[in-house]
């Protein structure tokens, strides 16, 4: 059996996806699985060694340059490449209009979402086949993939989720010593996503009385500030001027050397971001802070030890999230102890 998995983004939707490929192959042993993604998510999918094929899609950067010579050609040699394999099944996880014309490139029958369940209701115009479903689009993405995944290839999903990411743990050569490191996850592209910045701070200064330094990622010029002024807030109450309780990742990394920092984290905190998702994917306890979303609407079951806090308009203190660093991590050390 061949199937093509067709999720291009966002980061985060890309992660919720990954457990089908378990399932297809749980299901149907030997079964050949491509995914098409977006390229700037294509690492993540190629860390799943379940995943044979990942067919890069550039389409953002197809359509800003699309009357260059040269970016056409790109693209004509894209859907060449594409077209080259037919496939048992074409699934469309995406549910845009976008998405299922460029799944209807490629050569086998195309499967997706009904009428008042895609994320577009046009886009179900383009399939062959419509799963039908209670699932309605604002329930929790997780299950609504391994849902229609298994509809199309005519199996129940068994178990929990498994995310197949399979990484080695490196701590990352720019922070010194050998302390434990919590990554800190405070930024987000949208603003009612955001924790107060004073409530960082205390959280960075209570994990850095544990013994654990706070690294602060950022992924634009913006985000840094933001990162370099919290960790210069956490530092403000070292008694030691030497001692380093927080910093700030020194570059915006690519998703490869991301998925290794996040594995070799201690724990992770982060607002509702996709990083959060993939290192919680990765297995590495994590603590998902709610402020202008619900946890509800994602419902998110994680391959490690996993607390989710806040809600909609609904902080939560920081004694709330370092307890629940506390025992996502002594969950953790469970899982290691022999029985």
């Amino acid at each position: 059996m061949r199937v093509l998995i067709v999720k291009t983004s966002s980061m985060g939707d890309v992660v919720h996806a990954l457990p089908v490929v378990h399932d297809i192959l749980a299901a149907h042993p030997g079964a050949k699985i491509d995914w098409l993604v977006e390229e700037a998510y294509a690492d993540i999918v190629r860390a799943h060694s379940g995943v044979r094929r990942v067919i890069p899609l550039a389409l953002r950067r197809w359509r800003k340059q699309f009357w260059r010579p040269e970016i056409r050609q790109e693209w004509r040699e894209w859907k060449a490449g594409l077209r080259a394999e037919t496939y048992d099944a074409v699934i469309d996880l995406q549910g845009l209009v976008k998405s299922a014309l460029i799944a209807r490139l490629a050569r086998g029958p195309l499967y997706g979402l009904s009428w008042g369940n895609a994320r577009e209701a046009l886009a179900p115009l383009f399939y062959a086949h419509r799963q039908k479903t209670d699932l309605h689009r604002t329930e929790a993405a997780v299950p609504r993939y391994r849902a229609l995944v298994a509809w199309a290839l005519r199996y129940a999903p068994q178990g929990k989720p498994q995310y197949g990411l399979s990484l080695q743990a490196e701590r990352p050569a720019w922070l010194a010593g050998d302390a434990p490191y919590a990554l800190l996850l405070s930024a987000t592209a949208k603003d009612r996503k955001l924790w107060e910045e004073a409530r960082w701070v205390a959280l960075g200064r209570a994990l850095a009385a544990q013994g654990r330094i706070g690294v602060f990622a950022w992924g634009n010029a913006a985000e840094r500030a933001r990162a370099e002024r919290l960790a210069e807030s956490v530092n403000a109450a070292a008694s030691d001027v030497t001692m380093t309780r927080a910093c700030v990742a020194p570059a915006a990394f690519g998703l490869a050397e991301w998925m290794r920092v996040l594995r070799a984290a201690s724990v992770v905190v982060g607002v509702d971001t996709g990083l959060l998702y993939l290192a919680a994917a990765v297995g590495t306890p994590a603590v998902a802070v709610y402020t202008g979303s619900s946890p509800h609407s994602v419902d998110f079951e994680s391959a490690g030890p996993w607390r989710s806090l806040g809600d909609t308009g609904q902080q939560p203190a920081v004694d709330e999230v370092l307890n629940a660093t506390r025992d996502v991590l002594a969950a953790a050390a469970n899982r290691r102890s022999p029985a």
